[in-house]
């Protein structure tokens, strides 16, 4: 069964605010009501602060999937169940982010709260990575009379492919190596964002509104 993709766009949109919505609440908010002197108040905010990074990152992480998930779809001419079902599983790993959010802003040098974070990330992209293989398996990306853009679809469709294979493997070293240096975990955490902050998508604005005008 063929589907169209605005659906599941905006079911996924609707998820992943609902996901940011859930993950702010993680953030201790000090009790600055009562009088305290200055050390109290820089005590408060020096713990205050590992929340803050990691919401922040876990927040930025959040925006990548988001903005490369709205692009995969941007690409495509249609769906079908197998890949409704795989991007329920996605937005359920990322419904976890939060979780490894509070467990890593709680306990930033314990090894388990950076693999229970890493093992998340990896599930994630892993079943990004997933939705990409399918997409040009049952060959679901646009394809069009102009054998330019379809060739120019799929190349960038291979080439975000590869990456989110690229970003899944650099989670699994990670997960192992947060019980032999926390630190270097933390490291490697900052690969992923790296390879997907430039989304693949299609950058000429009438080559956009081509395939726009396709899909619709």
């Amino acid at each position: 069964m063929k589907l169209g993709t605005t659906r599941v766009e905006t079911f996924s949109d609707g998820v992943i605010s609902i996901i940011i919505t859930i993950m702010v609440l993680t953030i201790k908010i000090p009790d600055v009501t009562k009088p305290s002197s200055e050390w109290v108040f820089k005590h408060e905010l020096k713990h205050l602060l590992p929340y803050i990074v990691t919401y922040a990152f876990s927040f930025m992480m959040i925006g990548i999937f988001w903005i490369n998930h709205h692009h995969m779809f941007h690409l495509l001419e249609k769906t079908d169940e197998s890949l409704l079902v795989q991007n329920l599983l996605f937005l359920f790993f990322m419904s976890l982010i939060p979780l490894g959010t509070a467990m890593v802003s709680g306990n930033p040098k314990l090894p388990e709260s950076a693999a229970v974070y890493g093992s998340i990330m990896l599930l994630t992209t892993l079943s990004f990575a997933i939705m990409r293989v399918h997409t040009l398996r049952k060959n679901l990306v646009h394809k069009d009379s102009d054998k330019k853009i379809t060739d120019t679809i799929r190349w960038i469709s291979l080439k975000a492919r590869t990456k989110s294979i690229i970003g899944s493997i650099a989670y699994l070293c990670a997960v192992p190596l947060a019980f032999v240096n926390v630190y270097l975990t933390y490291f490697i955490f900052l690969i992923p964002p790296i390879i997907f902050f430039i989304p693949d998508g299609v950058d000429d604005e009438e080559f956009a509104q081509k395939i726009e005008e396709k899909n619709n």
